[in-house]
């Protein structure tokens, strides 16, 4: 019984340092708990409107003014554009004679086409949302234009 007792007791402290370096005391965290968890990359809390104008020959002498509540964020001339960082929401992007809404949400892109129509006497501008490809077709002959007022989706959205 003495032999059993004893060989019990030496298995018992060979494996205690195994099992105290798993467990940590009630109340304590181990090692591996207590080190904070990686940190994701910070998510983006806004996006982004990228508004443009193709080349065509229709209303080359006509501009294609672009407004947020009553304010032009850029008026776009022939194979223009112009990239405006929002936060997240939406926008009711206009101008004389159109408008569009624009949702943004966190880390996106949405992309703004200003197209000039044949009017009665002259041409009219016209905003579509479009994709990404559509921007991109023709994006190496379009000029980069500032927008006016970025700071206008930060105050009053």
């Amino acid at each position: 019984m003495l032999k059993i007792l004893t060989t019990a007791t030496s298995v018992a402290m060979a494996i205690a340092p195994a099992i105290a370096q798993d467990q940590a005391p009630i109340g304590q965290a181990t090692p591996e708990q207590a080190a904070p968890a990686p940190v994701a990359a910070a998510q983006p809390s806004g996006g982004k409107i990228v508004m443009y104008r193709q080349g065509a020959i229709m209303g080359m002498g006509l501009g294609c003014p672009i407004r947020y509540k009553g304010k032009e964020i850029v008026e776009l001339g022939r194979n223009k554009y112009a990239e405006w960082d929002v936060p997240m929401g939406s926008y009711i992007l206009t101008n004389k004679t159109s408008s569009v809404d624009v949702n943004i949400f966190p880390g996106q892109t949405k992309y703004v086409r200003c197209i000039i129509k044949t009017g009665f006497m002259t041409g009219r501008a016209d905003l579509q949302i479009v994709d990404a490809e559509t921007f991109e077709e023709h994006s190496a002959d379009y000029e980069r234009k500032e927008v006016a007022a970025p700071e206008l989706a930060h105050s009053e959205n």
